[in-house]
């Protein structure tokens, strides 16, 4: 006597319970609580230790997210995402931030990694969730900014037989974002979240990881990696003689202006210092509206065609750019 396992919604078939071999069941028989056919259900393995498992892939996914330092994941619950929308729900480090649209939530994990340079982490439910992403991932994409996003996908049992709300997720994602693959076995996934993370800080951009529900109920025992070992902070630094290159030229200029693009966005302090120690002038590209506060004495505020005038003559008129 043996259990067999709902691969879709994890019921089990106790063939001691019911009183019956599961290969004797007819094969029009389907699970009693999600409606899958027979061919869905897989015998529960009994090698040694296995029966003691307790996580599932998505604990683990949420768990491995935890240790890339995630705290917000933006998205809508549905039948396709919510194992890992459980294993969110036990989570005491990361909270599920509800939207009324996926679009909202993609822009919303787009805004985070602009503005805080973390990666931002989004999800869908399957189908219509998923194709309502695109929009808000483009955002990301075009802005370079780190984003995650988990794309809800029916079982991965019944991938390929025009199943409801199927459709190619990766070849939908994959002409625009950095990284896109499918977490087709349990085994994969802690390495497919790590490369889609590496992946969305290299550019940065945004990796798109395909999670059949079945997938995601799967037991998994597998250590997380650690962050030290997987993921690097790329930053960049001038070298000395190129630095007292810059500042003797400054000291040789009168009339010197600043201009703050997006990748200045979090030195504004740094650019205030700068610029009150030289007497200069700040001036931004849109995108890096507000780095540097407006109504700041130094600030002409943006430049460009929806720009200030002010901004376009301190330009015209210095003798010096430097440009951050």
């Amino acid at each position: 006597m043996g259990k067999y396992r709902c691969s879709v919604c994890n019921w089990d078939y106790d063939e001691e319970a019911e009183g019956q071999d599961f290969d004797s069941l007819p094969d029009d028989f389907t699970c009693p609580v999600c409606g899958a056919p027979k061919s869905a259900f897989v015998a529960e393995a009994r090698g040694k230790g296995k029966e003691d498992i307790k996580t599932t892939v998505a604990e683990k996914i949420i768990e491995q997210l935890e240790v890339f330092g995630v705290k917000y994941v933006y998205g809508i619950p549905g039948d396709s995402n919510l194992p890992l929308i459980e294993a969110i729900r036990k989570s005491e480090k990361i909270r599920f931030i509800l939207t009324r649209h996926e679009e909202t939530a993609a822009f919303m994990a787009s805004a985070h990694g602009k503005m805080t340079g973390e990666l931002g982490v989004c999800m869908s439910i399957a189908g219509p969730g998923c194709t309502n992403l695109i929009t808000g991932l483009m955002d990301a994409a075009t802005d370079r900014s780190p984003v995650l996003a988990f794309a809800g996908q029916i079982p991965e049992v019944y991938l390929g037989s025009e199943a409801f709300q199927e459709i190619d997720q990766i070849e939908l994602f994959k002409p625009f974002t950095e990284f896109a693959e499918t977490i087709a076995r349990e085994n994969q996934a802690l390495k497919l979240v790590t490369m889609a993370t590496k992946y969305a800080f290299k550019k940065p951009g945004v990796s798109v990881l395909s999670t059949p529900t079945d997938i995601l109920a799967e037991k998994l025992d597998e250590k997380v990696y650690s962050i030290e070992k997987r993921i690097f902070s790329n930053k960049t630094a001038p070298r000395d003689d190129d630095v007292q290159k810059a500042a003797d030229l400054i000291n040789g200029c009168q009339k010197v202006t600043l201009f703050a693009g997006w990748g200045s966005r979090h030195s504004g302090k740094l650019i205030k210092e700068f610029s009150a120690k030289l007497n200069a002038p700040v001036a931004t590209t849109s995108r890096a509206k507000g780095v540097v506060h407006e109504n700041d004495r130094f600030s002409l505020g943006v430049l460009g065609s929806i720009g200030s005038k002010h901004a376009a003559k301190a330009i015209k008129n210095c003798d010096l750019i430097v440009i951050m």
